[in-house]
């Protein structure tokens, strides 16, 4: 538990790398993380997109398309309204105008799915645009925080040594100068007793 040169102990320095090694692991595991999110997340987005992109293009057979399967459950809806009529609707002129009521009704809730589908589209890309976004930017934050932190730390441990160098180098430096002088002064006391 010694003192380095630079006054910060051995331990210190030695709990500070192991600080800045754990800080890195953990900026690993969220890259990883990051990863394994996007590659779960990305097929999910990639089909909304898909079907934002397919409403958006204006195209009436890729708004049919796209729509088919919330338009097959109002013609299901539409036929067994149509089938209730036809069992207990009284017979003439009052059944027929239920059943062509259910036929416009059914169109009017067909256009309506396709014209908020394509309406609505704009908007829905672009939240998905945001939150992929948003996502990838808050997972590459959370890493490079965690590398700042032990680059940080890794370069204090580093500077810390330097100094300890530094100051070991300014020590051994005195030292030399003084047995320099030492020996300056013991040649002159050498010299002025030859003179003598």
């Amino acid at each position: 538990m010694g003192k380095g040169s630079s006054g910060v102990s051995d331990s210190v320095q030695q709990g500070e790398l192991a600080n800045a090694t754990a800080l890195t692991k953990i900026a690993q595991q969220q890259a990883n993380n990051a990863q394994q999110l996007y590659g779960a997340s990305f097929p999910g987005f990639q089909k909304a997109e898909d079907f934002y992109s397919a409403l958006s293009s204006g195209d009436p057979y890729a708004i049919s398309r796209a729509i088919a399967p919330a338009a097959q459950q109002i013609d299901k809806a539409s036929d067994q309204a149509k089938a209730n009529i036809m069992r207990t609707g009284p017979s003439g002129g009052e059944k027929n105008l239920a059943l062509e009521q259910v036929e416009a009704n059914r169109g009017a809730q067909i256009g309506s799915t396709a014209s908020s589908g394509y309406t609505g589209s704009f908007n829905a890309l672009a939240q998905l645009a945001g939150q992929g976004v948003g996502e990838s930017i808050s997972s590459a934050g959370t890493g490079i925080s965690g590398y700042n932190a032990s680059t940080s730390t890794f370069g204090q441990i580093g500077q810390q040594q330097i100094q300890a160098q530094q100051l070991q180098q300014e020590q051994k430096g005195n030292t030399l100068g003084a047995f320099s002088s030492l020996g300056s002064a013991g040649l002159g006391a050498w010299g002025m007793a030859l003179g003598a």
